[in-house]
């Protein structure tokens, strides 16, 4: 009598091909995981982009700048003039381009304390103080002895020790409001037009 073929149950390889899927959805990331981490790595995308404008105004010797960060579905500023801002205090506009940076976007608080926590740890760095300036530290004097030989050690010299670094306090609000631009129509009337924004504001003392 001829052999009969295996079962499936017994076949080669069966036990392997059964845990194949589950093995794959273990290694998953969970929806949770994949909206934090495509979030965070979009803000830091963004952070990327406004360093060089707090960096433009630190050199210029101010301690204070302030964001006005426009999402790409908010066009109001490529229509008209901002208001509602002095002319000391008039802030960078910054007009997000992309896809995922809509209104949906920026008003979810998570990607605001993101935001916040990426441009702190970014700017606030230990800031040493250089040893040039610093003051004339004498040593102590040593009792003078003649050695030996009949000679006197030479006088101590003061050495200049530079202060441990002093980290710079900064201070750095973010939050979403409506901004208003005004605009000018064919026929020359005026009117405004509102539109939400991130505000971002650094300041260091």
């Amino acid at each position: 009598m001829a052999d009969l073929p295996p079962s499936y149950e017994s076949a080669p390889g069966w036990e392997n091909r059964e845990q194949k899927p589950e093995s794959k959805l273990t290694h998953r990331f969970s929806i949770r995981e994949e909206v934090g981490i495509s979030r965070s790595q979009h803000v830091t995308a963004v952070v990327a982009k406004l360093l060089p404008h707090i960096k433009n105004r630190a050199r210029g010797g101010l301690s204070k700048s302030t964001l006005l960060l426009l999402p790409s579905d908010q066009d109001s500023s490529r229509k008209g003039e901002l208001v509602g801002y002095s002319g000391e205090e008039l802030p960078v506009l910054v007009q997000l381009e992309g896809e995922q940076d809509t209104i949906e976007f920026w008003s979810q608080p998570e990607a605001l304390d993101l935001l916040r926590g990426q441009v702190l740890a970014a700017i606030s760095d230990t800031l040493p103080t250089p040893p040039v300036n610093s003051p004339l530290v004498p040593k102590e004097p040593l009792p003078r002895k003649t050695s030996f030989f009949g000679r006197k050690p030479g006088k101590s010299s003061g050495t200049r020790t530079a202060p441990p670094p002093v980290k710079a306090p900064v201070a750095i609000e973010v939050h979403l409001d409506d901004v208003f631009f005004r605009t000018e129509t064919e026929y020359g009337l005026y009117q405004t037009l509102s539109g939400g924004a991130v505000v971002l504001t650094v300041e260091v003392s």
